[in-house]
């Protein structure tokens, strides 16, 4: 072993201890083979003295190299555990025999990163939830408005019709008074008079028969109008509440985009 190594390694044991983490530190030579290596107390050894480093990454073989301090992260399927630090070259007389590995395990801070991942996942389900509930009550808002201005131009028809009923009641009045004067006059003459007073009998009953028809009608439109009121009053209520609740969804979508622009920074800060 170079002599260099062997002074690290005889005090690997008391370099560990100058760190607050809990700091696996190896010493492996230029031809990846691990010379020692100092674990806190109570984790298993992972890579025996003698055994070859293996680095899939490339990390390693590039510090050696180029003599150069490289950090880098190592998965669970290499030392059985998430780990990340540095890698610091060991050079005696200027050129590379070896390199010194601190490294400590993530394995808590994957799980933070995973839990970020999916609170930041679940925010973004509920912001699509939420989204299609402001574009479904944006409709409804739409079609609320369009019944509203149907209800309005139904009503609009409704006292035209009115209108209508009122003239055909003045008529059948006026006819009413028509057939009571043709009548009298029919009296008046006498026999000859006769087959026009029946003429003028009808007339009356017919008079009379429409202006109960057209009372009825006018009735009924009073009714149908009042009803049509009583839609627009509720199509305006709804309208309130639909807007009321568009506002209040429209500060939880604020809240939630807030939200997980926070998760995705927590994601961030804690990726690997």
């Amino acid at each position: 072993m170079n002599k260099k190594l062997e002074n690290i390694v005889n005090n690997l044991d008391l370099i560990r201890q100058l760190y607050d983490k809990e700091v696996i530190i190896s010493v492996i030579d230029k031809d990846h083979i691990v010379q020692g290596f100092s674990l806190p107390p109570g984790l298993p050894p992972q890579m025996p003295i003698g055994s070859v480093f293996e680095d899939p990454s490339g990390i390693f073989d590039e510090v050696v190299a180029k003599g150069i301090t490289k950090h880098n992260y190592l998965p669970k399927e290499v030392m059985g555990f998430p780990v990340e630090g540095n890698l610091v070259p060991v050079k005696d007389g200027g050129e590379v025999v070896g390199c010194v590995i601190c490294s400590y395990s993530v394995e808590g801070k994957e799980k933070v990163r995973e839990i970020a991942e999916k609170f930041r996942q679940s925010i973004q389900e509920i912001d699509d939830s939420v989204q299609d509930v402001i574009v479904g009550i944006e409709t409804l808002f739409r079609m609320l408005t369009n019944m509203n201005e149907v209800t309005s131009d139904v009503e609009k028809d409704v006292n035209e019709a009115s209108g209508v009923v009122n003239k055909i009641s003045n008529n059948a009045s006026h006819s009413n008074i028509l057939a009571l004067n043709a009548s009298i006059e029919a009296a008046r003459s006498g026999e000859a008079g006769k087959g026009f007073a029946v003429v003028a009998t009808e007339m009356g009953k017919l008079a009379k028969d429409s202006g109960s028809s057209a009372t009825e009608i006018k009735t009924t439109l009073s009714a149908i109008v009042n009803h049509l009121q009583s839609i627009t009053q509720s199509i305006t209520e709804a309208n309130d509440v639909a807007k009321s609740h568009m506002d209040n969804i429209n500060s939880i979508k604020g809240i939630l985009e807030y939200t997980v622009s926070v998760a995705r920074e927590l994601e961030n800060d804690v990726k690997l």
